[in-house]
């Protein structure tokens, strides 16, 4: 694979810290997060752009109240995630359809306004189709952070994301059962196309597992 991604330095998710700013690959990118309280929710100011900003003009501020009792799952097709490239078309019938519990789908399928601003709050999982069947190369890396929009259009959902940090991504296929990833060993989520909605808390398990992610 060319252009190899590289995984982030190894750190742990400390429970009480100052704010603290994150500079992201990519063109005028910052993150600036902190916490009040010791809780499994985080406040996070993004500032986004993804095309040069007319001289003159602001960052596009969006502050989020982020909350880790559930996560998103989104499997893309690109061969490789671009941070410049901060989007994904899902189809309708995969979209919050499939790998989800009835309860969850009952409240987010639909995608409503007041449902997707609830999915902006959750962290997510951005990976690509796994090259192997239920396991991937060491160099193939997928990504942990936010959904920041979701379009609804005739030819599917477009999903809008911001990258925070790149996981090895058979890391994430060692850990399906503890991040409610369906299937087995020879066949599993990562081999196929779509978004679903886990409760569960992907910082605790990402973390216990020793995986570096945007800290706090």
């Amino acid at each position: 694979m060319e252009n190899k991604l590289q995984p982030s330095q190894q750190g742990t998710l400390q429970t009480q810290t100052p704010n603290t700013t994150f500079n992201l690959s990519g063109d005028n990118n910052t993150v600036v997060a902190h916490t009040d309280t010791v809780n499994n929710t985080y406040s996070i100011m993004m500032m986004n752009n993804r095309v040069p900003p007319i001289p003159g003009s602001s960052n596009t501020v969006q502050t989020v109240t982020l909350n880790t009792d559930f996560y998103n799952l989104l499997v893309v097709g690109n061969d490789e995630l671009n941070p410049q490239y901060c989007h994904c078309l899902v189809r309708k019938d995969r979209a919050i359809t499939e790998s989800t519990s009835k309860e969850l789908k009952a409240t987010f399928a639909a995608l409503s306004d007041e449902a997707i601003s609830v999915l902006k709050t959750y962290p997510t999982i951005i990976a690509t189709k796994n090259h192997l069947y239920g396991r991937t190369d060491a160099d193939h890396y997928a990504a942990y952070g936010l959904i920041t929009d979701v379009k609804i259009q005739d030819n599917g959902i477009k999903v809008y994301y911001q990258i925070l940090n790149w996981i090895p991504q058979q890391k994430i296929n060692e850990l399906r059962f503890e991040l409610g990833i369906e299937g087995a060993s020879a066949l599993n989520e990562l081999n196929r196309m779509h978004w679903a909605v886990k409760k569960i808390n992907v910082v605790q398990v990402l973390r216990e597992a020793g995986i570096a992610i945007f800290a706090l």
